[in-house]
């Protein structure tokens, strides 16, 4: 789902000291950031210094702190860059869910959101972690990525309880929120869930009718 970045047309980026960095700065720039990646996938957040960042990277702390300030500041452009990696993810959340292919629909959703988060687990998790801690910074982050399926989420249960198939009971938003948890926490752990012998196709299938039925009242048998 991720893409080499297009450094022919890359988005203006200032270094730390308000500098607008040009093509070979962004590449500098890229590799800190791919670097601080890896060992976060090998060490955890906790672990990260700057100067194994930069030995790892082939260059020295001195250039880091030209495109960042802190550790802090390179997890949050990577958080960032993955809150941007949705647009599959947010297609399908757009779709239909009750015409006649809804349910194959929602299991494409699903499956897109499990592999989206394979993809980018390691700074998802850093993420949904400082954000729960109380960091707004990082919270931010996680409100805008969810943005839209948030909001797809609750116009689908307001249309269900215009139709009469979900209660108006219900607080939409609350109902998307929950339903929202309940995918990112299935993303983040269903690698436990398939060590004890649930499949992966037996996890999406459950997940998506759960959502059919809390989101938009419907359960296609």
């Amino acid at each position: 789902m991720a893409h080499p970045p297009d450094t022919s047309a890359t988005p203006e980026v200032v270094a730390t000291d308000g500098r607008t960095i040009g093509r070979r700065a962004h590449l500098t720039r890229r590799r800190f950031l791919d670097t601080t990646l890896t060992l976060l996938e090998s060490k955890g957040a906790l672990d990260l210094k700057v100067i194994d960042i930069a030995r790892e990277a082939g260059s020295s702390a001195a250039t880091f702190y030209q495109y960042f300030e802190h550790v802090d500041a390179a997890l949050l452009a990577l958080a960032e860059d993955a809150g941007n990696d949705l647009d599959t993810v947010n297609e399908l959340a757009a779709t239909d869910w009750v015409s006649p292919t809804g349910l194959d629909d929602v299991r494409r959703f699903v499956a897109a959101f499990i592999e989206y988060w394979d993809e980018h687990k390691a700074i998802l998790r850093v993420r949904n972690l400082r954000s729960e801690e109380g960091d707004e910074r990082f919270r931010t982050l996680r409100i805008d990525a969810n943005a839209t399926i948030m909001r797809e989420f609750t116009a689908k249960i307001h249309a269900a309880q215009e139709d009469g198939r979900v209660s108006k009971r219900l607080n939409p938003y609350a109902a998307a929120a929950a339903m929202m948890s309940v995918l990112e926490r299935m993303a983040a752990f269903h690698v436990e869930f398939e060590r004890r012998g649930i499949s992966r196709r037996a996890l999406v299938e459950t997940v998506s009718r759960i959502a059919l039925q809390t989101l938009c009242g419907h359960d296609p048998f």
